[in-house]
């Protein structure tokens, strides 16, 4: 007879994490003295960002060997990348829909096997925290738990940056559980139903442009020289620099050159809008266009 906890019968705290690790920390510490067998914890966080992963460094140091506190306990990361951007609180269309699908999936799969979650949303970027509750009422069940922690402003200030990871009880902070409706798990029915929604929605973007749209795509496209498609392509088809500079055999500064003189190009055409020009405005505008070219 084995003494490894059976995979169906796991426990796993999913935090969003900004730059304060010692949410988790306290977090964790509170759950772990009102009896709940954490043996898992999974923390979100904005990736490539060099403050969101320090913090998530700090918190490695909690988890040595797999251990935290003396008890089993295994820290991973979900770090919810944007191609060359940062996450900030206010997101672009595509980064909100990053995020929606991170969080879906995550809580998706775990729940599939079988997992108890407790999903902690007071660290990090409130967008994610939007995300993660909404993706909870699809995939949670009622044996699953919210929380929001509360720590006093003196705690606050003096934890700040990880500087005390740990508190004892009466210490000035506590957990506050959030109320939620798990739909799906009440009404089965709703699951794939709002699953069909989001996938549509998903979809959407890259399914139509308007005419207006699809004139200064072709704008910009006659601009362009050969090569220039070519990487403009890639980008629309999802890939990274350095994806795109391995699909076209040059180097990422070579894909960097022709993607500055895209952009320049996107922001004259586009110059009456307030639009944010970047790498997701190429997926988004120039995805449909290129399959409405190719239909031709």
């Amino acid at each position: 007879m084995t003494s490894t906890k059976s995979f169906q019968n796991q426990t796993t705290l999913i935090a969003t994490l900004g730059g304060q690790p010692q949410i988790v920390t306290f977090t964790l510490d509170l759950l772990l003295r009102q009896g709940a067998a954490v043996d898992q914890v999974v923390v979100m966080y904005p990736a490539p960002h060099p403050r969101y992963y320090n913090a998530y460094r700090t918190l490695m140091g909690e988890f040595v060997g797999d251990q935290y506190a003396g008890r089993r306990c295994h820290l991973r990361s979900v770090p919810i990348r944007f191609g060359d951007t940062n996450t900030a609180d206010e997101c672009t269309p595509a980064q909100v829909e990053q995020i929606h699908a991170t969080c879906n999936e995550l809580l998706r799969s775990l729940k599939e096997q079988g997992h108890t979650i407790h999903l902690s949303l007071s660290g990090g970027r409130r967008m994610i925290a939007l995300m993660a509750l909404q993706a909870a009422m699809v995939h949670l069940s009622p044996v699953d738990r919210l929380w929001h922690i509360y720590t006093t402003p003196e705690l606050t200030a003096q934890a700040r940056d990880g500087k005390i990871m740990h508190v004892p009880p009466e210490g000035g902070v506590r957990l506050i559980p959030v109320p939620f409706v798990p739909w799906a798990a009440w009404f089965p029915g709703l699951r794939p139903l709002l699953e069909l929604n989001r996938r549509e929605q998903q979809e959407q973007p890259q399914s139509w442009l308007r005419d207006e749209e699809r004139e200064r795509c072709k704008e910009v496209w006659e601009r362009l020289t050969p090569r220039q498609r070519m990487v403009l392509r890639a980008f629309a088809d999802g890939s990274t620099r350095t994806q795109a500079a391995g699909q076209l055999h040059v180097a990422v500064s070579t894909i960097d050159s022709h993607r500055r003189v895209i952009l320049d190009h996107c922001r004259a055409s586009w110059a009456d809008e307030e639009v944010t020009i970047d790498t997701q405005f190429l997926r988004q505008r120039f995805s449909p266009f290129l399959r409405g070219m190719d239909l031709l």
